[in-house]
């Protein structure tokens, strides 16, 4: 008899599975409307449905063809990663958007194993120069530049 080998597809699959089925539930409540009137949560609705599809077609390959051993999970980045979005969430307003970003790179590359202090602030440097770019002059959206 075969046995079902654990792996990295297979976890994947079943993890956009129910992420997908975690956000039909958040969202029952909103209004689907129609094709033509969308309402709040049509997209929503849809877009967990494409990941509960590609949740079982991954997971059907893992499951079928296998796949790559699970690894050891580590969580230093999954921690740094969350505290950068939890910086740029605190800086946004009181410092700006330049360096709300480039403190978000720096503390969510703290969590890579290869951290080099100049390429990550090169980095910070340029994505903050891009998000400058296309939120504030390009989508005109207002946010502070400049601390206040």
């Amino acid at each position: 008899m075969n046995r079902l080998k654990i792996n990295q597809d297979l976890v994947a699959g079943l993890m956009f599975i129910a992420f997908g089925v975690l956000g039909l539930l958040l969202g029952k409540a909103y209004p689907m409307g129609t094709s033509l009137r969308m309402g709040p949560g049509y997209l929503p609705t849809v877009l967990c449905w494409i990941l509960i599809v590609l949740g079982a077609i991954v997971g059907g390959k893992g499951s079928i063809v296998g796949g790559l051993p699970l690894e050891r999970w580590y969580f230093r980045p999954l921690i740094m990663v969350c505290l950068g979005l939890m910086t740029f969430a605190l800086l946004i307003e009181g410092v700006g958007l330049p360096a709300a970003v480039m403190a978000t790179v720096v503390v969510g590359a703290m969590g890579g194993q290869e951290f080099r202090l100049v390429e990550v602030l090169i980095l910070a440097v340029v994505l903050a120069a891009v998000a400058v770019a296309i939120f504030i002059y390009g989508l005109g959206l207002p946010m502070p530049i400049l601390p206040r």
